[in-house]
């Protein structure tokens, strides 16, 4: 008799480390090897980055702190936040060290479980496996190259049915780094508008990563689902 839930046995290993894994593999046995699978910089962090990270350790912040986290970095986070996103007020209670934990945790909510979610494709490994293991369907939606890799409103419309609980958008998308402009997610939004049941589970992880072709229009071209009213 096995140990595993069945549950559990609906999550498949991470593709993206695996290849991380072979390629480790390979570099230890002589090979060349560029990895393409994780978004990893081939650059050292900046050492500006790296004192602010030493400072509090040796200024003796080493302690547990509240769940929140700590509070006057959660304020300076909320206030880039806000800046990012315009009009959007960001709440200081709830904070997360990654986007991954904080979109698993999403998918446990009542409303998830048992439901389906749509999940535009190509889209990050873990999404369908996030919402399976919260007891979810994962309602994968191919998206065209011909369209930019985005999610065309009259495809949303097809894909959204009376167990829909949730669309994720990934803008920036990780991977094929497809950027929603304010008039796409207009768009999808008229079409959720017509489902009011369906909610929007956005990943703006990447939001401040400059993935477009022309760098010099990215601060004018991004936009966040938060952004759009």
């Amino acid at each position: 008799m096995s140990l595993v839930s069945e549950r559990l046995k609906l999550v498949r290993p991470s593709q993206t480390k695996v290849m991380t894994a072979r390629a480790a593999e390979l570099r230890d046995q002589g090979t060349d090897v560029i990895t393409l699978s994780q978004g990893e910089p081939d650059f050292d962090t900046p050492s500006v980055i790296c004192e602010a990270g030493i400072r509090p350790i040796r200024a003796g912040q080493t302690k547990y702190t509240a769940v929140a986290g700590i509070k006057h970095c959660g304020q300076q986070l909320a206030r880039a936040s806000v800046a990012i996103m315009a009009s959007t007020t960001v709440s200081t209670r709830s904070r997360w060290a990654a986007a991954p934990s904080r979109l698993c945790s999403t998918h446990y909510l009542p409303a998830s479980i048992r439901a389906t979610i749509v999940i535009p494709t190509p889209c990050w490994v873990s999404y369908p496996d996030m919402v399976a293991l919260a007891g979810g369907k994962p309602v994968l939606v191919a998206c065209s190259e011909r369209d930019g890799f985005k999610l065309r409103p009259e495809v949303l419309d097809l894909a959204i049915t009376p167990r829909t609980k949730w669309l994720m958008l990934n803008s920036p998308c990780n991977s094929t780094g497809a950027v929603y402009s304010r008039s796409d997610l207009l768009a999808l939004a008229a079409v959720l508008r017509r489902h009011v049941h369906v909610h929007v589970l956005s990943d703006d992880s990447m939001k401040n990563s400059p993935m477009t072709p022309t760098l010099q229009q990215w601060p004018h071209s991004r936009r966040t689902c938060a952004s759009v009213p």
